[in-house]
This record gives structure tokens, sequence and C-alpha cells, in this order.
């Protein structure tokens, strides 16, 4: 793991939590797991984007078509558009979950947080000021609180927005933890460019946030996972070198399609590099749970309980949904 250094008036926070949140190993490989999880149903669900998945209720997953429109697939594989009244038109780029919630970026015009029912019922919409610049492409989205993280691929940046007035500032232009520098591997092979060079697969691409709204956790698709508190970024007594100093490189991960991260800080990353599910959490134990090869182009996994998970894979140009039984 490589620390740069928090500001002290952190320390002392980070050192009481160091018992609680200790990084993962990040020197020691992926090791199968002695119980393995294994698919229980493969359905194809035609016209669905693989890149997100949101765990719903009673067997229930939420997901994107590919329009960018907000849907529900059912326990027997159905997806069907969501039917609250003014359910958004435009298309959204990513959909999260904040307690009753239902959150939608659209980026159609210009950067727009939409708050929605769990059923897709528009409640309120949010214009954000300062979001981008020319050439950004806002790709993840996590709410917590009255902030909006967001995560700029095009012109990498990390984006808080405050939900009351619209008003968003962006941190760590280019940083190199925000910028793709390894090469993407799909079943080990790597991704090759016009020049015939092997592409890093973009930039940052992937947010998480954990359930007390204190650590946000970003990745490029080729990894590594790095963390920062949410306090440097809105805390205004913070400087940007301290944002700087606060950045924990905290794991390295192979080329992932896809990852979440469970209320009890557990994560699960698609891995598409051998084709597996991993995961790594409070033991600290970096584990490699399933491996098939649909899972070499899979994308977005989500995870309603301990006994169970989904991921939405490509297979033959369409998306699927693999539900997974955990061990």
């Amino acid at each position: 793991m490589k620390t740069r250094l928090l500001h002290a008036a952190a320390l002392t926070g980070l050192v009481a939590l160091a018992c609680t949140a200790s990084p993962a190993r990040a020197d020691h490989p992926w090791q199968d797991s002695p119980a393995q999880a294994s698919i229980t149903a493969d359905a194809a669900l035609p016209g669905l984007r693989s890149t997100t998945l949101l765990a719903g209720k009673n067997g229930t997953y939420l997901a994107l078509d590919s329009s960018g429109h907000p849907v529900r697939i059912d326990a027997t594989n159905t997806s069907t558009p969501l039917s609250g009244p003014d359910v958004p038109t435009e298309p959204l780029v990513s959909l999260t979950v904040s307690g009753n919630d239902l959150w939608g970026l659209s980026t159609e015009k210009m950067p727009t947080l939409i708050r929605m029912s769990m059923d897709g019922a528009a409640q309120s919409r949010l214009a954000l000021t300062g979001a981008t610049v020319t050439g950004s492409n806002l790709v993840a989205l996590q709410i917590h609180g009255a902030q909006a993280y967001l995560a700029d691929e095009g012109k990498p940046a990390l984006v808080v927005a405050d939900l009351k007035t619209g008003t968003a500032k962006r941190f760590l232009s280019y940083d190199m933890s925000l910028i793709g520098r390894h090469p993407l591997l799909r079943a080990s092979e790597p991704r090759m460019g016009p020049d015939g060079r092997p592409m890093a697969g973009g930039n940052v691409r992937f947010l998480l946030l954990d359930t007390k709204g204190q650590w946000l956790f970003y990745q490029p698709a080729c990894g590594p996972m790095s963390r920062i508190d949410t306090a440097l970024l809105t805390d205004t007594d913070f400087t940007p070198v301290e944002q700087l100093d606060g950045i924990t490189e905290w794991r390295t991960t192979p080329s992932i399609g896809g990852e979440t991260l469970t209320p009890d800080n557990i994560f699960y990353l698609s891995d598409i590099t051998v084709g597996s599910i991993l995961k790594f959490g409070s033991d600290r134990i970096p584990l490699r749970i399933l491996r098939d090869p649909r899972l070499y182009d899979a994308g977005a996994p989500a995870v309603p309980d301990s006994h169970q998970m989904a991921v939405l894979a490509t297979e033959d140009g369409t998306t699927h949904i693999l539900r997974i039984a955990l061990p």
C-alpha cells in the first residue's frame, strides 16, 4: 500500500479507524476461496447496458436500457421500464441509490441530477454548475447527505456537488490515481490501440462510497483502486496539497468491468482479466470466489444480501444477467 500522509487535522481520525478499516492486503495475490460461488441462472436481457446494476427488493435489480432509461429486472429475469409518474425521458449515464431515493445523472444538455422514487417518479431535478470542462465525460455517481460525488473520465477529476445549490467543484484534476496507466487486459490479452500499442482502457470510471460517507473509493478500469477521506473534498480548510497527500492507493486490482461495495464494507469486483468474481472485506483476505469464461465480458455486479449476487455480462453481443449463489 502506498500512502501519502493526510493533514495532521485528520490524522487522529485515521488512526482510530485503522483497527476496523485497515487496507486490504495490497501486496498479497488473489487466492481462490475454499468455498466457491456458483452461477444459478443465466438469462438474456437484450437492450440493456452492462455498466449499471443496483440491488432492489425481493430478488429484483435496477439497470439502464440502451437508451439510458431506468428499468427493473424482476425475479424471473424480465426487464420492464419503471412505471412511476414523470419517469425521466432524458437519457441517464448513471444510477445510484441513497436511502429511499433513486438518483440518476443526465448529461444530455448540462449535468443534471434527478432524484426519483424507487418506481422512477421524478421528485426533483438539479442542474450542476462547475461540474465539467470542455472534453468532460461524467461516468459515475454516488450520493451521501448533502453531497453528490461524480467521476469525470474524459478530463480526469473527482467532482463534488452541493445538493442544495447545484454548485460543483472539481478536485485532483489529472492526478495519477485518476489516470489509466496500465494495459487493460481481457482474457489476459491487452486491448490494442490504432497505433498497435496496448491501451489502458480509459481514466477514472468506478466510484464507491462507504455507508457512512467517509471514504470515497475510485479507480480506472485497469486499476489500481484508490481511497480518499471525503472531508478532504468537502471541508474548505484543506488545501489542494493536503488533498493530494490524503490519497491512498488502497490495493492493486486486475482489469475490471464493474465493482460494488456492500453496506458491511465488502468489495465485489468483476475481473475481466481471468474471468472471475473477486471479493475482499474486513478480513483483508483478497479472494477469487468464482471463475467462469462468461465473466471475461462482465460488467456491473450487485449484491442484495449475503447469500446472492448478480452481474451483467455480454454474451455474443447481448447483455445477460448471471445470478450467483454466494458461498
